[in-house]
C-alpha cells in the first residue's frame, strides 16, 4: 500500500498524519490540564471523537484508492473487490457504499461477464439514472455488456439515447464520444468506420484499463497489415501492468 502513490499524494498523506498527531497532543494536553474545567473536558471529548472519525475517514479513502488502483492500473479485479469489501465493512458514513453498483459493474465488464453487468445495472437503476452523467455511464456499460453478449440490436437502442446526450450543448465529458460511436459502428459491422473511430480516441490520459479496451478493439478491427502494430502495443501495455508496483 502507498508504494504506487505519487510524490504529491505521499506528501499530502504525510501532512495529514502530522496534523492528526498534533491534534492528538492538543487533545491529550486539554485532558491532562483541564483541572475539572467543563470547557476543556468537553473539548477533549469532542477532540477524541473528531480524531477517531477523521482517522477512520482517511482509512476509508485509502481503501477506496487501493480498490481503484487494482482495478484500473493492475487489472486485478479480485484484489480490487477485496479492498472494496473491506471498505464497505467500515464505511459508516456510507460515502462509498452507494457507489458499489458502479464499481461492481466495472468489475463484471473487466471479467467479461456481460450478463452480470446488466443485472447489476438493473438492480442499481436509481443510482444510474440520478443525473445525465450517470445516465451516460449506464449507457456506456450497457453497450459494453451487450457487445460482450453479441446483442447488437440492444447496442443500437442504447446508442439512440447516447446520441441525444451527444447533441446537448453541455454534454458530459466522461467519455470520448468517438469510443461510444466506435462501439456502435462495430455492432453494425461497419468495421472500417469503427476502426477509424477507435483510432481517433486519445489514450494519452487513459488508465491501463481504458487503454486495454481501445487496443483490443484496434487489434480486432485493424486491417491485417496493421494488426501487428496494435498487438505489440497491447502486449507492451500488459507487460507494463505486470511489472508495475
Amino acid at each position: 500500500m502507498l508504494k504506487h502513490y505519487s510524490f504529491r499524494q505521499k506528501a499530502s498523506m504525510i501532512i495529514t498524519i502530522i496534523f492528526y498527531i498534533l491534534f492528538f497532543f492538543m487533545v491529550v494536553y486539554a485532558a491532562i490540564y483541564s483541572h475539572g474545567d467543563i470547557r476543556s473536558i468537553l473539548f477533549a471529548v469532542l477532540g477524541v471523537v473528531a480524531l477517531v472519525f477523521g482517522i477512520l475517514n482517511e482509512y476509508i479513502k485509502l481503501l477506496y484508492n487501493e480498490a481503484l488502483w487494482y482495478l484500473n492500473f493492475k487489472l486485478d479485479t479480485k484484489k480490487a473487490s477485496e479492498y472494496y469489501d473491506r471498505l464497505c465493512k467500515v464505511d459508516i458514513f456510507k460515502s462509498y457504499v452507494k457507489d458499489r453498483g458502479l464499481f461492481d459493474t466495472m468489475v463484471a465488464i473487466e471479467e467479461k461477464d456481460g450478463q452480470r453487468a446488466l443485472k447489476i445495472i438493473q438492480d442499481n437503476d436509481k443510482k444510474f439514472t440520478a443525473n445525465v452523467e450517470m445516465l451516460l455511464i449506464k449507457l456506456y456499460y450497457e453497450m459494453r455488456a451487450y457487445l460482450l453478449l453479441g446483442r447488437d440490436k440492444k447496442i443500437n437502442e442504447c446508442y439512440n439515447d447516447v446520441r441525444n446526450i451527444e447533441k446537448m450543448k453541455k454534454r458530459p465529458k466522461i467519455f470520448q464520444y468517438d469510443e461510444l460511436d466506435g462501439i456502435h459502428e462495430r455492432a453494425l459491422n461497419n468495421r472500417g468506420r469503427a476502426y477509424e473511430l477507435f483510432r481517433n480516441v486519445n489514450t494519452a490520459y487513459m488508465n491501463p484499463k481504458e487503454k486495454k479496451f481501445i487496443l483490443e478493439n484496434l487489434v480486432f478491427l485493424a486491417p491485417v497489415n496493421e494488426k501487428k502494430e496494435y498487438q505489440e502495443q497491447l502486449d507492451a501495455l500488459m507487460e507494463a501492468v505486470r511489472e508495475s508496483k
